[in-house]
């Protein structure tokens, strides 16, 4: 059955997509076989580079997830060549304004021909400026969904990534319950503990990483192991 993650959140369902942290078709097989529905293909924090997108792009959407490409970059030229991957979404980092949304929407059509309302187009926010302008982010014709990312952000307020400040945590408050009250779907990182309260937030993208994951199973083997 094809998972699609565009469908699925048009429809108010929320989608789990993992981020497997590098290149490696057997991890991408066990991720799927565990209940994922989104292949999070990240360009911009991992060692991938863009050779490998078809590859994984194609590895997910045969297990029937969609795959999802987070670029390093802003630039026209690098977000159509993933575009050309056959990738079905793009996430555009670091959004502070509703132009470079409009951009990607452009961008997006001219790659696909018009085609792009098939793609699930992302706007992440994790800077202060785009949570200063997330009204005009999140009313930008064609985006889908925000991102919100609260490790970028706790840098961009000056805490060096410590996304567990009051601070922080008031600002993806705020962010996350506007999106809400206006019912635009958005997305941010989530564990097994903090899901199911999102979720009843508004929340429709649950990302996690493969290290997020591993973490505390492997921390409660060790514990079991003796230490």
């Amino acid at each position: 059955m094809t998972r699609h993650a565009k469908t699925a959140i048009e429809a108010g369902r929320a989608v789990i997509a993992v981020n497997p942290g590098g290149c490696a078709l057997p991890v991408v097989d066990i991720i799927a076989a565990h209940g994922a529905d989104c292949l999070f293909i990240d360009c911009e924090r991992t060692a991938v580079g863009i050779e490998s997108v078809p590859m994984l792009a194609r590895s997910a959407q045969a297990h029937g997830l969609s795959a999802v490409v987070r670029s390093p970059s802003r630039d026209p030229a690098i977000l159509t060549r993933y575009l050309d991957c056959g990738i079905d979404g793009l996430v555009l980092p670091q959004v502070e304004s509703a132009e470079q949304c409009a951009s990607l929407r452009a961008i997006a059509r001219a790659a696909t021909k018009g085609r792009e309302g098939t793609l699930l187009l992302i706007a992440q926010i994790e800077s202060v400026e785009g949570h200063r302008r997330l009204d005009e982010i999140a009313g930008a014709p064609g985006i889908d969904l925000i991102l919100v990312g609260p490790n970028d952000l706790a840098h961009s307020m000056g805490f060096l990534g410590d996304t567990t400040r009051p601070e922080v945590v008031a600002a993806v408050d705020d962010i996350t319950a506007r999106l809400a009250a206006r019912g635009v779907a958005y997305g941010l990182p989530v564990t097994a503990a903090t899901a199911g309260d999102w979720v009843g937030r508004g929340a429709r993208f649950l990302y996690a990483s493969l290290d997020s994951l591993l973490k505390p199973s492997l921390g409660a083997l060790r514990a079991a192991a003796g230490g």
